[in-house]
């Protein structure tokens, strides 16, 4: 076992939700800074003014988070360089005159628990979860390992690089303002190429196997969710019931009307009302509902149409039933799309690793990752970037709280980045 899977299973043990990932930031930047990096770390990473207040740990729970993370063996010192805000940059100045690379890796899980159970690898080789409702399902544990094989591999071929290559191993991309964080302080604004990975991706619409690689995706969905609140009127369903407003029948009718939405002829389109709670008690007209909402699409038309749409909905349903609603918008992350010419990088990459016995050139996302933040960033200053789908034999399907990987790929995924620095730097 490659040491980069040993630091895989380290974080898959002790996985953190977005915000919170301080035992894992200080882990990242411990082991950098013993390779020889000097690491940025908590707002030196992100523009804490960027982070909406409605996905940020409270002073509280961020101590909590911190005390945990010293428990559970990162060193006092790094947990305190994070100042409770997750994140690390590193980054190699070769001195000479070239181009600017930047990688980014998510370290985030998603909230739920994890199975434990006989017959389940993690289980019975000791790297399931140990945090509660916190789990590394999707993949983001190898993504953080992979980042860390690179950085080391930078290290012995730095004599050969020119220009400055970056690696941002980002919070808080399960939820949201992760990537704008990092945007908004200006850590892209210089950068010539852009890089992401993701395992678990598909080609043909079928999921990629161990032994395959897609070298770009073009299908990326934006993304926008809303937290809505119906105000409705408490009353007696038998006495006076007509001095009542249903809030929970508002935010039904919402729901199936939002479900009827067509899908729009020139992408992609997806809409899903996710969480529903309404009422008080059985005796009682609900007074309340909330609901959650998000809704995705392939281009800025499909989205305009969208929320055009979410909005009539929801305006129609208060009407109907007499009531006023509010809602919290945690913004959009946009949708994105590989470069052609950065994906002929990859492709020749990977051609030289021999743990890829198929190549595709262009993958699918089939949905949304905020690295499109970054990408659209660089491409908007002139430079190019790719989202690779790095091939896995996998338990489940992303998401899935048995969702466990072929861990070769890790290794692979790090000779291919390698490989592509060879020429993007060489």
């Amino acid at each position: 076992m490659s040491k980069f899977t040993e630091y895989r299973r380290e974080f898959h043990k002790y996985p953190e939700n977005g915000w919170r990932e301080i035992r894992t930031s200080a882990r990242i930047a411990e082991i950098l800074t013993d390779m020889g990096y000097t690491c940025l770390m908590g707002p030196d990473v992100v523009n804490v003014d960027s982070v909406i207040r409605l996905v940020r740990p409270d002073e509280e729970e961020m101590a909590e988070v911190m005390k945990r993370a010293v428990e559970q063996g990162a060193d006092p010192a790094f947990v305190e360089k994070t100042r409770g805000i997750p994140g690390v940059i590193a980054e190699l100045d070769t001195g000479k005159e070239g181009p600017v690379t930047a990688f980014r890796f998510d370290i985030d899980c998603l909230p739920y628990d994890e199975p434990k159970k006989e017959g389940y690898r993690p289980y019975d080789e000791d790297y399931a979860s140990c945090n509660p409702e916190s789990v590394h399902a999707c993949g983001h544990d190898a993504h953080t390992a992979m980042g860390l094989g690179i950085a080391e591999g930078i290290l012995k071929k730095k004599a050969a690089y020119r220009g400055k290559i970056r690696l941002i191993f980002q919070p808080a991309e399960e939820t949201f303002c992760g990537a704008i964080s990092i945007v908004d302080k200006g850590h892209l604004d210089d950068v010539d190429n852009f890089l992401a990975m993701h395992v678990a991706l598909s080609a043909e619409n079928k999921p990629l196997p161990s032994h395959t690689v897609a070298c770009g995706c073009k299908d990326f969905l934006s993304d926008r969710q809303l937290d809505i609140t119906f105000h409705g009127r408490a009353a007696h369903p038998c006495g006076a019931s007509q001095e009542g407003k249903n809030a929970l029948l508002a935010a039904c009718s919402a729901a199936l009307n939002l479900h009827a939405i067509a899908p729009h002829e020139q992408g992609l389109t997806r809409v899903n009302v996710g969480e529903l709670h309404a009422g008080i008690a059985p005796n009682t007209i609900a007074p309340n509902a909330f609901m959650v909402v998000e809704y995705r699409g392939e281009t800025p038309d499909i989205c305009a149409y969208l929320e055009e749409r979410v909005f009539d909905i929801l305006d129609g349903s208060a009407k109907a039933y007499g009531m006023e609603y509010t809602y919290e918008d945690y913004g959009e992350v946009p949708a994105g799309k590989s470069d052609d010419a950065m994906m002929d990088v990859v492709r020749r990459a990977a051609v030289k690793v021999p743990w890829f016995e198929k190549i595709y050139f262009e993958g699918n996302v089939g949905g949304t990752d905020d690295a499109a933040v970054m990408m659209t960033r660089v491409q908007k200053n002139g430079g190019k970037g790719a989202y690779i789908g790095i091939g896995t034999n996998t338990t489940q399907p992303v998401h899935n709280a048995e969702f466990d990987i072929d861990e070769d790929c890790i290794d692979a995924a790090i000779d291919l980045c390698l490989n592509a620095l060879d020429e993007l730097h060489g």
